[in-house]
């Protein structure tokens, strides 16, 4: 004799238990992307401080002493250390003057590789920046490429 096989009905839409937790999402971009006084005073200090050492340290090359023997070996160096920075400070000086003025035209804050807008938190670290961190790394990747070949 056979068992009479009853036909199973299939559970209705499972309806979830719990509603969906809300996932994270990113800081906003700045707003209007023009700075905003607080970030403005900041570069402009900034400017100013680097101004003023810029202006010491050349002051420092230009009066370069008299030196005989080991001296000389050690003036040399401070020169060439005094140099570099001269030239790094040149180099956040234009950084900092590129950023005000892409601010003036409406473009704080936007990355000028990818266009995609900066966190905020990089700006309120580095408010010269003008890239978001992937474009940064990508770029000092191909620079490190370059000097190896």
């Amino acid at each position: 004799m056979q068992k009479k096989i009853k036909p199973v009905s299939l559970p209705k839409k499972i309806k979830p238990a719990r509603k969906p937790q809300k996932i994270a999402r990113k800081p906003a971009p700045p707003k209007n992307n023009h700075l905003n006084e607080t970030e403005r005073k900041k570069l402009q200090t900034e400017r100013a401080q680097v101004t003023t050492e810029l202006a010491h340290l050349r002051a420092e090359l230009q009066t370069a002493p008299e030196a005989t023997g080991d001296e000389v070996d050690l003036a040399v160096y401070e020169r060439e250390k005094n140099l570099a920075l001269v030239q790094r400070l040149e180099q956040k000086l234009a950084e900092i003057d590129h950023v005000l003025h892409n601010a003036k035209k409406g473009k704080y804050g936007i990355c000028e590789r990818c266009g995609k807008p900066i966190d905020p938190a990089r700006l309120a670290a580095l408010p010269e920046t003008t890239h978001c961190v992937k474009c940064k790394n990508e770029l000092e990747q191909l620079a490190r490429r370059a000097a190896m070949r």
